[in-house]
């Protein structure tokens, strides 16, 4: 009885202390020391012990694709029948930050539960995403308090930034999911790009592989994105992609990146989504022919309304672990071109081919709208297949490899006498 006692006294003053940490976060929030672009996590009344089929744990403060895809799974989930949580483990040091969350999940607040609130999690399903968070002492923390039937640990970005300094240990990471005694784990990464950069750095090192056989991919929610490619390309035609406006997301060689996106082709126009300030700082400012639209600005399904062909050349010092941007252009109805180091995660959803080569696939492209428009099509149904919602319940329990976005017949015809054969 005793025991019981000093175990309620416990938790009660564990909660009491959350209490604490939440209002002076509280206060914070207040006098405006929340990060941009952040909400705060309503405070639950008590620690929570979270029971659920699915639960998505991740850092949900970063506000790009991890935060799209983690809304678009819990909805998912949840419009089939399943009950799902989000748990908040934050990455941040700083107890006063641990209820910030990026504002993309409004939509989805009333799932979300902070780490720190949590006192048991039992599911049939866990979806861990995010290396750093896996490998941060605050999950380390939680893992000791959640019953899985089945955890999946996603790893969706790569272990080095653009600058070659470290983001996580793959060995590291591999040891540590050996380390779980859950009674069944899997570690996924998105795509083949990061699948093989795991094999790279656990070359000449001991540490045995643990990667499953099968990718886990961001999804997409095909209703969000119409399918309206164009009936005929005419002069000026509209390049253009989107993305964050970092370093790696552009060509550092100047050259290369006018050559993919011209300053001067009067038969060209480009528009970019996501501000250009890395172009500016490159080449003494933005071209004038260029439309730019701000990050944060602007609607993305407005904008690839308004593209003709989307054209994605980021940095080649950049290991992309997927990129759900250029999905989002074949949903839309957009040929996509990009560098031929993309083939082994979109197969033929794309036309590869080297930045000098650019110019000469887009006039290739245009050249015949009848088979652009097959191939446009069977595009749309081969990403709906292999990424979108209606594949993430069969994957949920189908642990088959990942298959290659494969065409055939006539739209893998037209694409074949499209793309380059250098």
């Amino acid at each position: 009885m005793a025991g019981r006692d000093g175990a309620g006294m416990q938790g009660r003053m564990l909660s009491a202390l959350d209490d604490l940490h939440d209002r002076v976060w509280g206060f914070a929030a207040a006098i405006g020391r929340r990060e941009q672009g952040s909400i705060s996590i309503p405070r639950p009344v008590a620690p929570r012990h979270v029971e659920v089929d699915i639960c998505i744990i991740t850092h949900c403060g970063f506000p790009g694709g991890n935060a799209a895809t983690t809304v678009t799974e819990a909805r998912t989930f949840a419009s089939a029948g399943y009950s799902v949580a989000i748990i908040h483990c934050s990455i941040k040091k700083s107890r006063w930050k641990w209820n910030w969350v990026s504002g993309r999940y409004l939509p989805v607040m009333d799932m979300i539960v902070p780490a720190h609130r949590v006192g048991r999690i039992t599911c049939r399903k866990a979806i861990v995403r995010g290396p750093r968070m896996m490998m941060n002492r605050n999950f380390l923390k939680l893992s000791k308090r959640i019953e899985p039937g089945h955890a999946i640990f996603v790893v969706n970005n790569s272990a080095w930034s653009e600058d070659g300094k470290p983001v996580f240990s793959w060995p590291g990471l591999h040891e540590s999911i050996r380390g779980f005694d859950w009674p069944s784990v899997e570690l996924c990464p998105t795509g083949p790009i990061i699948r093989e950069e795991s094999s790279r750095d656990l070359a000449n090192t001991d540490t045995p592989s643990q990667l499953s056989r099968r990718d886990w991919p961001p999804v997409m929610d095909q209703s969000e994105f119409a399918f309206r490619p164009r009936a005929k390309l005419t002069p000026p035609i509209v390049i253009g992609r989107h993305a964050r406006d970092h370093p790696g997301k552009w060509l550092e060689d100047r050259e290369e990146l006018l050559a993919v996106y011209p300053a001067d082709d009067p038969d060209i126009r480009v528009s970019i989504l996501g501000g250009a300030e890395t172009v500016a700082k490159l080449r003494g400012g933005v071209p004038q022919s260029w439309t730019v639209i701000p990050f944060g600005l602007g609607s993305v399904r407005d904008y690839l309304d308004g593209l003709d062909i989307f054209v994605n050349f980021p940095s080649p010092m950049r290991h992309e672990a997927f990129g759900r941007t250029i999905i989002e252009a074949s949903l839309s109805g957009l040929p996509v071109i990009l560098p031929h180091r993309f083939e082994a995660t979109f197969g033929d959803l794309a036309i590869y081919c080297t930045p000098d080569e650019v110019r000469d696939v887009i006039d290739r492209v245009a050249a015949d709208d009848t088979g652009r428009l097959i191939y446009l099509k069977a595009c749309r149904e081969l990403a709906e297949k292999l990424f979108c919602t209606p594949s993430l319940i069969q994957r949920l329990e189908d642990n088959r490899p990942s298959e290659r976005p494969t065409l055939n017949g006539p739209a893998a015809a037209w694409r074949t006498a499209i793309q380059p054969q250098s």
